[in-house]
């Protein structure tokens, strides 16, 4: 896809967004108004406008691959509904049950949408692979949101294996990202956007560390602060700056972080075979 079609492609969308009339929230005065079916609409719509993204950005056979101009209108179609329903959300008055639930939605869905723009104006071959993998945990996150706030519709209790699908996505390209910085043909500038993608994976880790097994959730925030702190270091190393920690103990850190990964994944391999 040329970086001319992006642009046009995310302009489409831009302006489809200004135009859709779920913006539309307020009353006369500005005051905020109930919106008693946005979580009728997050349920019924969102995983939908996943998938036709998932299918657009994570597209690796043949068969979607010929399909690609077809894919992109659905993805730009669903990038703009999703964006709707997060606006309409963010204005919303509903239930407390809901509140927690439907902000991380809104807050993820802003994420989302600004990886997707960048996607489509970037030059950068490097961006477009690190916008790709922001896509990848994204939607997970939003579909982890859906699943949380389906339970507290049904008033029942949140599976860990339904709960754990952002989390799940977010290690995977939190190891993709660090394996790059491993790379021989690593350069200072990759090392630097590397790092900033973990730091930012690392927020969205803390962000969602609320799942319904407590020591998990623990691990995880251990997890990812311990990361955070080796990333910020790491890009003032490259920067040529003074960073709060040395490089040896950036090093000693990044063994514990190791052990904490595997430990990590060893929790949540079990926790998701637990009936």
């Amino acid at each position: 896809m040329s970086i001319s079609f992006r642009r046009y492609a995310a302009l489409g969308a831009v302006v489809a967004m200004s135009l859709n009339p779920l913006f539309t929230v307020t009353n006369a005065s500005g005051a905020t108004v109930a919106t008693p079916h946005i979580v009728a609409n997050v349920l019924g719509n969102t995983n939908n406008y996943l998938t036709s993204l998932r299918t657009f950005f994570l597209c690796n056979s043949a068969k979607c691959k010929a399909q690609r101009s077809t894919l992109l209108t659905s993805a730009q179609s669903a990038m703009t509904k999703l964006s709707a329903q997060a606006a309409a959300a963010s204005r919303a008055q509903v239930p407390a049950k809901y509140r927690d639930s439907l902000r991380l939605f809104v807050s993820d869905t802003r994420l989302l949408a600004t990886s997707y723009h960048e996607y489509f104006t970037t030059p950068s071959t490097v961006t477009l692979s690190g916008d790709v993998g922001n896509i990848f945990y994204l939607t997970s996150d939003i579909g982890s949101d859906v699943n949380v706030l389906r339970a507290a519709e049904r008033n029942g209790a949140l599976s860990f294996n339904l709960w754990v699908e952002g989390e799940a996505a977010t290690l995977v390209a939190m190891q993709t990202d660090a394996s790059a910085l491993q790379s021989s043909t690593a350069t200072t500038s990759i090392g630097i956007y590397a790092n900033e993608l973990l730091e930012k994976a690392c927020d969205a880790m803390l962000a969602h560390a609320h799942g319904p097994n407590r020591t998990f959730n623990a691990q995880l925030a251990t997890f990812a602060r311990d990361q955070k702190r080796i990333s910020q270091s790491e890009i003032l190393f490259l920067r040529g700056k003074k960073a709060p920690m040395t490089e040896a103990q950036v090093a000693s850190l990044n063994v514990k972080v190791s052990a904490e990964f595997a430990a990590l994944i060893k929790s949540e391999t079990a926790l998701v075979k637990k009936k």
